[in-house]
């Protein structure tokens, strides 16, 4: 099972909806590697409010909640211990149209903020508690590992302790951009942090080993080897804004088109150190992905992908067109992101 996390320091770039939608078409159009488990580790759980319809919010949130959360999951470490609690996946593949098994996340997410960062402190002293605690993730990981083809996973643009141990545990990381200069900055916050905190884990390694025996770490799955963890496999580049001109129709306006311009050679420059073996920068692009205003809140309402939405969601009019060649645009992306991995269908 490979791990694949949508990670950006700026928020409002399309993150979540482009995440949810290439997750489901690699489900459904796809005959190998399709088995799909998605964790929404995002304290506003906006991934589990496209996917879960409102009438059942109640059984996962209620005050008689009977459904988990990833806070069960995490229900050990909020306590103290550096355990993962494994429980049956709580909204299957079978009850939503993006034909993905879900672990729902929830807002109280943000409280585990804290703890993890005090295992943080403590796995870079080199204390085999505050690994486990940081590699709860790996914990997870090898629970599911012969149940699923990909894990994807949602978090928000935190460069905080919860995104961390998730990062440490990640196999591949996505990074979806906006056409706008806090996109470029976001980038390069995102660089420094990255650097910094693989720099203390390595670091961390060496200590574990210097005060555990071998038979007390390998009881474990942690992440012993960091230059493993998070290879940048793709960015695409979000959020037109567009102006109608008398000739060549609609097109972004300069200073916009001047960002997007930018945007590969900004991440060429501060993330070629995460970039997977191999890959180029044009490898790396997958592609732009503009503003589809009416078609998001129909899919939000909805609770369905966008390239699978039909006059039975209320499409209308253009809207067929729009959802046409967003599945056209979803098939690049999702071809190029498995040739990144060297998962498509021709390997």
């Amino acid at each position: 099972m490979e791990v694949i996390t949508f990670f950006n320091n700026k928020g409002g770039v399309g993150k979540t909806t482009l995440a949810v939608n290439v997750a489901s078409f690699i489900a459904t159009q796809y005959e190998k590697k399709n088995r799909i488990l998605f964790l929404d580790a995002d304290p506003q759980a906006n991934s589990t409010q496209m996917m879960i319809p409102d009438e059942i919010w109640e059984d996962f949130y209620g005050f008689d909640a009977k459904r988990p959360t990833i806070m069960n999951y995490l229900t050990s470490i909020e306590e103290g211990n550096s355990d993962v609690v494994y429980v049956d996946v709580p909204f299957k593949k079978t009850e939503n149209r993006f034909a993905v098994d879900l672990i729902p996340g929830h807002p109280s997410l943000a409280i585990i903020e804290d703890i993890l960062s005090d295992g943080w402190n403590k796995c870079i002293s080199g204390d085999l508690g505050g690994f486990r605690k940081t590699n709860w993730l790996s914990l997870l990981k090898e629970y599911f590992k012969d149940s699923y083809d990909y894990l994807f996973i949602d978090v928000g643009p935190s460069l905080g302790a919860l995104n961390r141990s998730i990062l440490v545990n990640t196999d591949y990381i996505i990074t979806p951009m906006g056409s706008d200069i806090f996109s470029l900055i976001g980038i390069s916050n995102m660089s420094t942090w990255v650097r910094n905190w693989m720099n203390s884990y390595r670091t961390a390694v060496g200590l574990l080993h210097d005060k555990h025996n071998p038979v007390s770490i390998m009881k474990y799955p942690l992440n012993l080897n960091i230059e493993n963890a998070s290879r940048l496999v793709g960015f695409s580049i979000q959020q037109y804004v567009t102006k109608t001109f008398a000739e060549g129709g609609r097109r972004p306006i300069a200073s916009y088109d001047k960002i997007i311009k930018n945007v590969p050679e900004a991440i060429e420059t501060h993330l070629q150190v995460l970039i997977k073996n191999g890959l180029t920068i044009d490898d790396l692009n997958l592609g732009d992905i503009p503003y589809l205003y009416s078609l998001v809140p129909l899919a939000q309402t909805s609770k369905a992908p966008m390239y699978d939405l039909t006059r039975a969601d209320g499409v209308v009019g253009g809207q067929s067109s729009s959802v046409k060649k967003y599945k056209e645009m979803l098939k690049v992306v999702c071809n190029k992101i498995r040739d990144n991995l060297g998962d498509s269908d021709a390997n």
